[in-house]
């Protein structure tokens, strides 16, 4: 049966692009990413079918497997190249994007170490990496159709809010409180496939950052959200972050006493060094606690996603958690600045990110009979085109639309800038950071994922309504937790809002600001579009 053909590495590399571009701009927008490999899956084999080519499982295997670490990475890409935007450090742009390739080998090589005891363990449920065997299997490419459907629906949608005919986002006050949605395709999508119950988590979080903290402070909503309540939000993120990682410590600490662990952990030192030495504003100590710290963080991300799925695996918080540490470290110690904490942050987030991705991805190969060797291959085929055209994309959007602005808030980026900046300089109010860590503690107790919370309390609230009104529409429609449609949705939002950044930046394009009440048609718009896209085969 055909596996690795040239074939299957192109539209890989191909999907790798699309929807590396789609998670990227969906961190960008939300602070949020989710999985590709179940619509890379239904992608691959709808291209197969375009090509008049009857795809094997195998094959289309290693074209998703492609696509996921791709998006993967941008994903990391996403979170912290902001950072040193909104700090101005002058880095490169391409030098940032070559430590979270750094970081994503090690990622795959983590996912590698720990392949027998993750992806062989059949008590682990790995929800998205069993269905994406179910779609391979099946050799379904109505769905491709699907996210094509979608993509046209989301450029559609935010081409008109782009060109000022529809409204981006609903506000209003009610009794006092801020209620707030962002209508962009993207949020709508996404707030689609993680589902109510998460979406509701994530609104939690910001009705206590909005309706509850924000009350205690003078000044506009957005003012107060800036100077106090995504502090409160941080300290959650934070907690959060070292809560996942200490749940699963104890299993690493175990299984460090395997040669291959040891072994993996080596190269990970050799490789972060390399990459220290290589660019200087790293650092060789700097490089070297990177690859330490992203072998550590891979197994956290590797269990989470082998428990909970991709979309969830919490990259943003164990990031957080590992750039705190670093940061005090460096501060304190001499032995670095802050530059060199934010780079060793890319490289963890990338690494975690990648490993978590890697073992979803062997658990799908495992299913289908794939051959290890040759998915290994595609991880870091993935991770290779990403970082060359994703490293570019990034940057662009953060000239043209600014990071942290309303258009791309870059929410992760921001809170990591911010922090670390925060704690070189003497400036962070550790007495918000203090209460946000208090509610999440709290949150734990009551057995509530932390995370989701956490993030909603960090997020400006109209990206936390966006997500529960994209969750409400699935849930009527009955399609709540369907990836393929929303991914289309989100593909599409991405590649329009870029299509419009090449004009702003290049062509002055410039427009005006559509009429509030036309909140309403964009709603009915996507709604009525997500119902005939689902409805009809």
């Amino acid at each position: 049966m055909r596996e690795f053909t040239p074939l299957a590495v192109v539209l890989g590399a191909f999907l790798s692009v699309v929807f590396g571009v789609s998670n990227a701009y969906l961190a960008l927008k939300a602070g949020m990413t989710v999985s590709a490999s179940i619509p890379a899956a239904v992608g691959a084999l709808a291209l197969f079918s375009l090509l008049h080519r009857k795809g094997g499982v195998k094959e289309g295997n290693i074209v998703q497997t492609i696509a996921s670490a791709g998006e993967s990475l941008a994903a990391a890409l996403a979170f912290t190249l902001p950072a040193f935007f909104v700090v101005n450090l002058n880095f490169h742009t391409y030098a940032v994007g070559f430590i979270t390739l750094i970081g994503g080998a090690i990622g795959v090589l983590a996912g590698i170490a720990f392949r027998d005891t993750l992806v062989e363990d059949e008590s682990l449920p790995f929800p998205e990496g069993r269905a994406c065997a179910v779609v391979l299997k099946s050799r379904e490419t109505g769905g491709g159709v699907r996210v094509l459907f979608g993509a046209i629906l989301g450029g559609l949608v935010k081409a008109l809010q782009s060109v000022g005919l529809l409204a981006p986002s609903f506000e209003k006050s009610l009794f006092g409180k801020v209620l707030a949605a962002d209508l962009s395709p993207a949020i709508l999508g996404a707030g689609a496939i993680i589902g109510l119950r998460t979406s509701l988590m994530v609104a939690a979080g910001g009705v206590i950052g909005w309706w509850v903290f924000m009350p205690f402070y003078e000044g506009n909503p957005m003012e107060v959200w800036n100077k106090y309540v995504r502090f409160i939000g941080a300290g959650a993120v934070l907690v959060g972050g070292i809560y996942e990682f200490l749940k699963v410590i104890l299993n690493l600490l175990r299984k460090l006493k395997r040669g291959r662990v040891w072994g993996v952990l080596f190269l990970a030192v050799i490789l972060g060094g390399t990459a220290g030495a290589i660019i200087p504003e790293l650092g060789v100590v700097a490089g070297v606690l990177g690859g330490v710290l992203g072998v550590l963080f891979a197994y956290v991300s590797g269990s989470t996603t082998a428990i909970v799925g991709s979309s969830s695996n919490p990259v943003s918080g164990m990031t957080i958690a590992a750039l705190v540490v670093v940061s005090l470290l460096f501060k304190y110690a001499g032995v670095g600045d802050m530059a060199s904490a934010l780079a060793m942050a890319s490289m963890v987030a990338s690494s975690a990110a990648i490993a978590g991705d890697t073992v979803q991805d062997l658990k799908t190969g495992h299913i289908v009979g794939a051959t290890p060797k040759w998915q290994y291959v595609g991880e870091f085929i993935g991770i290779t085109v990403s970082f060359l055209l994703l490293t570019f994309v990034i940057g662009f959007l953060g000239e043209v639309f600014q990071f942290g602005s309303r258009e791309l808030p870059a929410p992760q980026g921001v809170l990591i800038g911010t922090i670390s900046e925060g704690i070189f300089k003497g400036t962070v109010d550790w007495g918000l950071i203090f209460v946000g860590g208090a509610i999440a503690v709290a949150v734990a107790m009551m057995g509530v994922p932390v995370l989701p919370v956490a993030v909603g309390l960090y997020l400006p609230i109209h990206l936390s309504g966006g997500l529960v009104l994209g969750a409400l529409m699935a849930r009527v429609l009955k399609r709540e937790e369907e990836r393929v449609l929303p991914s289309g949705l989100i593909a599409g939002d991405a590649l329009t809002a870029i299509l419009f950044a090449l004009g702003m930046g290049f062509m002055g394009w410039r427009f005006g600001t559509p009429p509030d009440w036309t909140w309403g048609i964009a709603v009915l718009l996507l709604f009525v579009g997500m119902w005939v896209g689902w409805r009809f085969r």
